[in-house]
Order: structure tokens, then sequence, then C-alpha cells
């Protein structure tokens, strides 16, 4: 099939009974196209995840193209026919298709050719009309069921028109009466991977790259499809491919990371995105997964590092991500990175809502605590439980300073305060019994740990409820 508007060229030249005598009469031979004729073919908005291959402009051509013949495996048309098609659709078919449904309307009988019904599906088709597109494809095949094109298009009509399960059948049709090429097989591919069959998938695109080899997309399909059967050698082994030619792509140094992550390959993960970082390209969401791989391996300063420039570069656009990040390094003790964090999250030129705003005060409060800076510390929460007086994470808090500080009663109200809060209970239960335990209070200590193990079973503890129930036993005796 060539590249350029396909037709009837050769029944110009050969009389009409050598033609409808013999199948093979019409041939490939292009006819010129029209200088106003459009190469566009429904095409697909920009963001779809399709758009790169149903875009292309050769695969534009090779559909534009099927207005034509392949002449060893087309339904025949009748002498007059022939005529008809020659004199009054090509014409209006050079000029501009839409021109030639009247026509073709008029023809497209039971007891006429398929070539009438295809001819006018594809004319729907390029012009985004996917329904009856599909209806006179469907309808050519009923007539001639062996129409290597009509199968061909209605599987790319119901692929387009997001259609996915449907255009199986037809696709592997295609494939069984020989026409299946890159894009079939690519297309093939896809619509198995949105199914979630993807082993069946991976083999699609395995075919799709014998004809096309250096398709990024197969490529990438391959890939996802090996992720989820769990053949990460195989994916790496493809991105490895593709990164070495398109190392700008931050999409392949994720994919990387990702599989490393599930191989359970943290410096190598980092490994990979810490080169996407070198390069420029990665984004926020990459430079907060590099943080959280460091700040994994225990290398705190480098985590924050990768924080403070995914911060830098949404803007400050998504405080609940900065916040999230500065939770973390909290948890590892990583107090002056903590600093920094805040420090960045308060000048990054975004305004915070009230909600994020007392969440970073909070965090701020539990690093005051841990770092001798209680008075101020206490200051801050109490002003945010006068605010809300049932904010669990500040009145624990709060009972931690008063605990610290020797102040058992304001502790132990702050505890059973947030006990009595839904996702608070276990923790206030724990800190109510190690209030207890300080004073030797053995029995009573048991009874709130077991009340925190039946709100959320913890192995820590446990344990510890384990070590009282055995003072508390050695206490009674």
């Amino acid at each position: 099939m060539k590249t350029a508007f396909i037709l009837l060229s050769l029944l110009l030249v050969v009389s009409l009974g050598e033609a409808a005598s013999s199948p093979k009469t019409a041939t490939n031979k292009g006819a010129p196209v029209a200088s106003g004729t459009s190469t566009n073919f429904a095409p697909m908005p920009k963001t779809h995840e399709l758009a790169s291959i149903w875009n292309d402009p050769e695969f534009a051509r090779r559909l534009v193209g099927s207005y034509g013949f392949a002449s060893d495996a087309e339904p025949r048309l009748s002498p007059e026919e022939q005529a008809v098609y020659r004199d009054k659709v090509v014409p209006l078919l050079r000029e501009d298709p839409r021109k030639a449904m009247p026509v073709l309307s008029t023809l497209v009988k039971p007891e006429a050719s398929a070539v009438f019904d295809f001819t006018l599906g594809n004319i729907y088709f390029q012009n985004d009309d996917f329904t009856n597109a599909v209806k006179f494809f469907e309808a050519a095949l009923a007539k001639f069921p062996d129409y290597r094109r009509a199968q061909k298009n209605l599987a790319f009509a119901l692929v387009r028109d997001g259609k996915y399960p449907e255009a199986i059948l037809p696709l592997t049709r295609t494939v069984t009466l020989g026409g299946g090429d890159g894009k079939v097989f690519g297309l093939l591919g896809f619509v198995y991977m949105n199914q979630n069959r993807f082993a069946s998938a991976e083999a699609a695109y395995g075919q799709a790259l014998v004809f096309e080899p250096e398709n990024v997309d197969f490529k990438l399909g391959a890939v996802k499809c090996s992720i989820s059967t769990g053949n990460y050698d195989r994916g790496l082994a493809l991105l490895n491919e593709l990164i070495s030619s398109h190392p700008d792509r931050e999409l392949l140094w994720t994919l990387q990371a990702n599989i490393y992550i599930q191989k359970e390959q943290m410096a190598a993960a980092s490994g990979s995105l810490e080169i996407l970082r070198r390069l420029g390209k990665a984004q926020p969401q990459s430079l907060y997964l590099l943080g959280d791989l460091y700040m994994n391996q225990d290398v705190p300063d480098l985590a924050c590092e990768a924080y403070l420039q995914a911060i830098d570069k949404d803007g400050g656009a998504n405080p609940s991500k900065a916040l999230r990040a500065s939770q973390i390094v909290i948890s590892r003790g990583a107090w002056d990175e903590a600093r920094t964090l805040f420090s960045k999250i308060r000048s990054a030129g975004k305004k915070l809502s009230d909600a994020d705003e007392l969440k970073l005060l909070k965090l701020e409060s539990k690093v005051a605590l841990a770092t001798g800076g209680g008075a101020v510390a206490i200051g801050v929460l109490e002003k945010i439980l006068e605010r809300n007086p049932l904010d669990g994470e500040a009145l624990l808090l709060a009972g931690d300073y008063y605990a610290k500080n020797e102040q058992i009663e304001k502790a132990d109200f702050r505890f059973d305060t947030a006990s009595k809060l839904t996702g608070f209970e276990a923790e206030a239960f724990v800190k109510r019994a190690q209030l207890l335990v300080r004073n030797k209070k053995f029995t009573q200590a048991v009874e709130f740990l077991q009340k925190a193990q039946r709100a959320k079973p913890r192995d820590n503890v446990q344990r510890y409820l384990e070590k009282i129930e055995q003072l508390a036993r050695v206490g009674r005796s």
C-alpha cells in the first residue's frame, strides 16, 4: 500500500470487462491527491496515550490511502459499479472525501459491492464519526468476511473510539488475514494491556517490535507489561535500550527506578533518579521519590537536598507533599534537615491553608520538644488547642511536653482526651500506661495497654505489655 491517496487508476486504462473478469486487475498504483485534501485521519488530542502512534504522519497517510484497493484481498466490482466508482466517486474523493458521501449513500445497497460500504465507512472514520464508521465497516464485512482492510479499519475505528475490548476480535482477525503489521500488533498490545491481559499484551508488543524495532511507544508498552508480569530483568533490558537513545526522557528513568524499587535495590533506584536530577529533567514527583529513597538509606542530608529542589521546582504549589517529606525527616530524628525544610516551606511563596499551617506548627513543635525548645512549643500547642480542643495530634504532643516536665495531671488529661478521638485511641492509651508505669502502677498500666492492643494491635506494644504484666505479677506477689 503506497502512502499517497491510492485509487483505481488502472481502471482508467483497462477495459471494464477485463477488470471485472479478474480481481487482480486493480493495483495499488496511487492517484494524485487534491492539493486541499487533509492528510489527518481522525487525529487524537496530544494528551492521549495513543496520540504519538495515531498522529504519526506515516500512519495517517496509510489510513488515507485505504480509500484505494488491494486487489489480492478485495471484493469485486461489477463493470457498472466500476464505471460509477471511476466517474462519480473517484473525482469527489480526490477533491474532498466528504463530497462523495451523498453519492456513496445511494450506492450502498444489500446487493451492491462491499467496496461502497467500506469507502463510506472510511469517510465517516476520517471525520470522527466512529459510530457510522463501525456500522459501514461491519456492513462491508457482512458481505465479504475476508475483506482485510475492512477488518483493519474496523479495529482502528473501535480503538480510536475507546472501545478496546470490542477491538480485539477485528485486530486478531486482521492478523489471520495476513494484515498484521507494526501498528496492528502495537494496538493489539495496547488493548490487551488496557484489559489487564499483560502476558498477551507483552507478546503482541514483541511482534510489533519485529516490524518497528525503534518504536518508543511499543517498547514502553512492553516495559509496562514486563513490570506487571514481574519480568523485571526484561523490563530493565528494554529500558536500557530506550535510555541509550533517549536519555532526556524523565519517564524512562523513573520507570527504571521503580523497577529497581520492586527488586528492592534502593541504591540503584536512587542512582537512576540522581542521574535524572543532574540532567535537569527531574520533575517534583521524581525529586520527592529520590528524597524518600535517600531517607530509606539513612542519608538525610541528600534527602533534604532532593526535597528542597522539589519544593523549588513546583514553586511551593504542593505544601502537602513538602509537609509529608518533613514528617519523614522528623521520624528519623533529622532535626536540622527538618528545620531547613520548615524554612523552605514558609518561604516558598505560596500561602499555606489553615490546615497546612496547623500541620506545620505541630511539626515545628515536635522538633522543638525533641531539641530543648519545649517552652516555645507548648505555647504554640496550647494556642492550637484553644482553636480546636479536639486536635488529637496537638493533644498528644502537649501531653508529651507535660509528661517530660513532670506535670503528670496535665499530661494525663491531654492523653485521656485524645483517647476518646477516633484514630488516636491506641497511642493515647499507651502514653497513659507509660505515665502509670513511671509511678509503678503496673496493674492499671496493663489495662490501658490491653485497650491499646484492642484498638490497634502492634508487636512492639505487645512486647511492652508482656513486660509490664510480669512486673504487675511480681508486685502482687
